[in-house]
């Protein structure tokens, strides 16, 4: 069985939440809204693969300390592979006015939303029910 594993960053800013948009030309979820974040590659730990992750989805470049806040886990079938699947949430505290937030080529569009955002699916509002 091949492991998966994926990190978010759920950025905050008091009651403000980033969320950030799938390009419409996307494979797997075009237009989506989602966290940033992605895949832990080979030889990175979790906090190495979160940093990488946002400085490429959004420019995000500040030092922080994540906490993790949820996680989700799943077995699933993808191309014939059986897959187990470990998704890592984590909060991080942050001034919306003092970032400059760039997005990458993979993203059209962000927001800071609340908790009951219409932008948000159930799966994202359920990453922040214990906010």
């Amino acid at each position: 069985m091949k492991s998966e594993i994926v990190v978010t960053g759920i950025l905050k800013d008091h009651d403000l939440f980033l969320i950030i948009k799938r390009d419409e030309n996307d494979d797997k979820f075009p237009g989506a809204w989602e966290f940033p974040g992605g895949h832990v590659e080979v030889g990175e730990r979790l906090k190495e693969a979160l940093r990488r992750e946002l400085k490429e989805e959004i420019g995000f470049t500040e030092e922080f300390n994540p906490l993790i806040t949820h996680y989700y886990d799943e077995i699933k079938e993808d191309n014939n592979e059986i897959v187990y699947n470990l998704e890592i949430d984590f909060i991080i505290d942050v001034n919306r006015d003092k970032l400059n937030i760039k997005l990458s080529n993979e993203h059209s569009d962000y927001k800071w939303v609340t908790k009951d955002s219409k932008y948000l699916d159930e799966f994202i509002k359920s990453k922040l029910s214990n906010i």
